[in-house]
């Protein structure tokens, strides 16, 4: 029996919080137009617990493409996540979650931009490597004035074009093991 086909639904909580973050925050996402993300949650599985990808933001490419611009939509990239997960994060956590993904936004919209380590060092500075975990301990990136070191923000010159998008891990995975995950698909 084949692999049971992902049921998608937006979510359209994140719409919110992306345009929020993207005005509290205009200098750390520079590259990111909140009308150019849509956030889709899988709503008929749960995210599996050898799976530690919480987020994957994808640029919209190809035939798809072509469809948006042909209908007049201005989406560009969509972050994929489970529902099960969305409803369990605290707002915080959820804010932290789409900024990490729209980091990886590039210029230019067919691209992503790679980790500038295990994750960015715009936001390791800020909150440490376990801030996934962290819930209602993180600043607040729409009400608290959150101010970033903009020296660890990418700059062009970092640039590096993502295969298929770039996802959030939690820290105790290795690479390895995503890999194994996703030829498992």
């Amino acid at each position: 029996m084949g692999r049971k086909a992902r049921v998608y639904k937006r979510v359209t909580e994140a719409d919110g919080m992306i345009k929020a973050i993207c005005e509290k925050q205009p200098d750390a996402m520079g590259f990111v137009r909140p009308l150019s993300i849509t956030v889709m949650g899988i709503e008929n599985s749960e995210r599996s617990e050898k799976n530690h990808t919480l987020a994957k933001i994808k640029p919209i490419r190809g035939a798809e493409k072509a469809i948006f611009q042909d209908n007049n939509i201005p989406v560009r990239y969509v972050i994929e996540l489970y529902w099960s997960d969305w409803n369990g994060w605290t707002a915080k956590q959820k804010q932290w979650i789409l900024f990490h993904e729209m980091l990886h936004c590039h210029p230019d919209f067919e691209k992503t931009i790679k980790h500038d380590c295990e994750d960015f060092k715009i936001i390791l500075d800020k909150v440490g490597v376990d801030w996934a975990s962290k819930k209602d301990d993180l600043p607040n990136l729409i009400d608290d004035d959150v101010k970033f070191n903009l020296n660890l923000r990418p700059g062009i010159e970092d640039l590096m074009e993502g295969e298929d998008g770039d996802e959030i891990i939690k820290e105790d995975e290795d690479e390895e093991d995503v890999i194994k995950d996703e030829e498992k698909k």
